[in-house]
């Protein structure tokens, strides 16, 4: 039976909802709006209760090409610019938990910290961790950067906002302010290792835990600004961008959309307006992670197809012919293209042009990035521990696909409607693999080890003996790692 249940940050009162042990306060301001394009303010203070109880908006966004494996995740959710806000799920009032401190994914375009699909309630229930979840700002609205309109990093200076609230709050909630992980899929592993490389946020996280890491630089200053102003030419406004300003939110979303289709290639990877840097942000945050982030642990890895959730959608891709597959394979390795496409091709029983360009992709946009991430932690002093999710989804031509592995963690299959992804899955086979996959997770947020009970070992990996690797699928095993699908690339 769901109770109301009273806390306090400092703003003010929190009234929440009592369900089956776990106390869950949604739409808690962590910043106020100040304007479109200006970095937000402190939260205001109220009194009496706020009403806690119910998930708020996100921040404007169209539809994700990801829908068709995920589902329509934010269909029916409010939709405002002024979207600051986080929610907290959490087994204590009283007690000293560590907490999950989770930053959600979308291209750095899409989601949202209240979305059905992030809730934290199942690890809460465990009674091990408090579970935290926030909006940030999205595409243009949170990430242009334009002289004399916005001097970007909107999205950034949300997190750290975010994150800054947490430490100074979450004692009220059951957490331990000392013992915060920051945890993310996709853009949201990216902009964990951002955090941690920032000196401002690097002393306020314990750890990471980065699912999916995509290898990309920030964008420069100058490619930034004009990104910007090829957006004002798309929209017919003068290139100064004052029209952005008050120009109306679907007009800004649809030209994001008409502007990512133009510059997409084959890999089709969704990423448009990104973090720009600055003196802030640095230009190499490997670099700065390195020196702020040294000796903190890491989990890391990747799903086996990550690229399948977003090729399984085009049938031009899905039809590929050999040709079109060798042309791709040559137009990367050069002379060792053929080679390499015939070693892909024969790796699997069911081997097709398809197959080899999904590899491809998933190697060189996700695994090899976070192969890399984890050898310069390993060697800067981290306990370092990496993995492969390969449990595959039912859905045609997908497999263990990019974003696969989100119900896993929060064990929450119920809250995916309408998830293409899972229609069909096993969900015994599923709900075991989620259980063991939790338990490391809460594991490492207590200690900065997956390992312990019955679980199987999980070793700390090593570039440098090529072990390490732990595989989540029908068997869960490590084996020896370090390199690429298709060899080095």
């Amino acid at each position: 039976m769901t109770k109301t249940t009273i806390t306090h940050c400092a703003q003010g009162v929190l009234k929440g909802v009592l369900d089956e042990g776990v106390h869950t306060f949604f739409d808690i301001p962590y910043a106020a709006d100040a304007g479109r394009f200006l970095p937000a303010l402190a939260p205001s203070a109220w009194s009496g209760e706020r009403d806690c109880t119910r998930p708020g908006p996100v921040f404007p966004q169209l539809p994700s090409r990801l829908d068709f494996v995920m589902g329509p995740t934010a269909s029916g959710a409010d939709m405002s610019e002024d979207a600051f806000r986080l929610n907290v799920f959490t087994p204590s009032l009283s007690g000293k938990l560590p907490v999950i401190f989770w930053i959600h994914g979308g291209g750095f375009l899409t989601g949202g910290g209240s979305l059905p699909c992030y809730f934290g309630d199942r690890l809460a229930r465990t009674g091990r961790a408090v579970v935290v979840t926030m909006n940030y700002r999205l595409g243009l609205l949170g990430n242009l950067f334009m002289e004399g309109i916005s001097d970007g990093n909107l999205a950034v200076s949300d997190l750290q906002m975010a994150l800054q609230w947490v430490e100074a709050n979450i004692g009220s909630l059951g957490g331990d302010p000392e013992s915060i992980v920051s945890a993310g899929q996709s853009a949201g592993a990216w902009f964990t290792q951002l955090l941690a490389a920032m000196k401002p946020t690097s002393a306020l996280i314990k750890g990471g835990i980065m699912f999916s890491y995509p290898g990309l630089p920030p964008t420069t200053p100058e490619a930034a600004q004009k990104m910007g102003e090829q957006f004002c030419s798309m929209a017919g406004i003068d290139s100064s961008g004052d029209a952005l300003r008050t120009m109306p939110v679907g007009r800004i979303l649809e030209l994001q959309t008409s502007m990512l289709r133009s510059q997409n290639g084959f890999a089709e990877v969704p990423v448009l307006f990104r973090s720009v840097c600055d003196n802030e942000v640095p230009a190499n945050p490997g670099a700065q992670v390195l020196e702020n982030f040294e000796g903190k642990p890491l989990m890391i890895g990747w799903t086996r197809e990550e690229m399948g959730s977003f090729f399984a959608s085009n049938p031009a891709i899905v039809r590929a012919t050999e040709e079109q597959a060798l042309k791709k394979y040559s137009e990367e390795f050069g002379e060792q293209g053929e080679s390499l496409y015939r070693r892909a091709l024969r790796r699997r029983l069911n081997g097709r042009p398809y197959t080899t360009l999904v590899d491809l992709g998933s190697d060189t946009l996700f695994k090899l990035p976070a192969l890399q991430f984890a050898t310069e932690m390993e060697a800067a002093g981290s306990k370092v521990f990496a993995y492969q999710f390969d449990f595959p989804s039912p859905q045609a031509d997908v497999g263990a696909g990019h974003c696969f592995e989100l119900p896993f963690v929060f064990g929450n299959f119920e809250d995916w409607f309408d998830a293409p992804m899972l229609d069909g899955i096993d969900l015994t086979a599923a709900r075991s693999l989620s259980a063991c996959i939790q338990e490391y997770v809460l594991n490492f947020v207590e200690s900065g080890d997956p390992n312990g009970g019955h679980l199987p070992h999980w070793p700390v990996y090593r570039r440098s003996q090529a072990q390490g690797i732990m595989r989540f699928g029908e068997v869960i095993e490590t084996v020896a790692g370090g390199t690429a699908s298709l060899g080095p690339i």
